[in-house]
């Protein structure tokens, strides 16, 4: 098994996004780059809160509302607040939503590729002439899967730090992506009820799109008013004259 080419094959998503996102939505590579790096910043306090909160017994109860439990403040909780606390660092004076946004997808999407390696390399020991070819297989639901959920539920941490930064919060923007990321993880476990988790990763796509369109919605009502507002004063103008 070539492993270097394994730990390749975990990044192809991210470096196919990055430039999807480079050339679509006009980023910069130093920005596209930095965001991505606050992504592998993440990895650190979300490992070291995560290995200590496991021990606590509530966790260790193996019974569906302790794992539903586990998975919604464990992986949810955990993992997209400190995701929504590093996008802080993003600027956003100079730059617009859009290129705001696409930082957030960059910085969810580093992070879960990494996740992935870090997840191939773990399982590398265990793997002889069979399970190295399952693991490749591994790898690619992954790809699809979790990298994605990273991704979007960064996208939306990412409109809610925008929209706090322009006071206008969006509190379902966080809200969704620790539930989604939850129940995500929660779905996986069982493979009667894996299919549900690809369902939450739609959802979050979606809610994306609908999260970006409202607060690109909002940013056009005062421009409106203000037209609406000169158009008035217009008329009384000319109504004098």
């Amino acid at each position: 098994m070539n492993i270097y080419a394994a730990l390749a094959l975990c990044f192809v998503p991210y470096i196919v996004i990055f430039l999807l996102i480079k050339t679509i939505g006009h980023i910069k590579i130093t920005i596209g780059l930095f965001a991505s790096l606050l992504g592998l910043l993440a990895v650190l306090p979300i490992t070291f809160l995560q290995f200590y909160i496991a021990e606590i017994p509530v966790f260790k109860g193996g019974g569906w509302s302790s794992e539903l439990l586990k998975a919604i403040l464990f992986n949810g909780l955990i993992e997209e607040s400190l995701k929504m606390a590093v996008l802080f660092l993003l600027p956003s004076k100079k730059n617009t939503l859009g290129k705001f946004f696409g930082c957030a997808l960059l910085c969810g999407l580093s992070l879960g590729c990494f996740e992935s390696a870090i997840y191939f390399l773990q399982h590398l020991q265990h793997a002889n002439a069979l399970g190295a070819s399952l693991l490749y297989k591994e790898i690619f639901i992954r790809m699809f899967t979790t990298d994605f959920l990273h991704m979007f539920c960064a996208g939306l941490s990412g409109l809610f730090v925008w929209s706090v930064k322009h006071h206008k919060t969006d509190a379902m923007a966080i809200a969704y992506p620790v539930l989604l990321h939850g129940l995500y993880n929660f779905f996986a476990l069982y493979d009667y009820f894996h299919w549900f988790a690809v369902v939450a990763i739609l959802f979050a796509a979606v809610e994306c799109r609908i999260r970006y369109t409202n607060q690109e919605e909002e940013k056009k009502v005062p421009v409106r008013r203000r037209r609406t507002t000169n158009r008035a004063k217009s008329t009384k103008t000319e109504k004098k004259a």
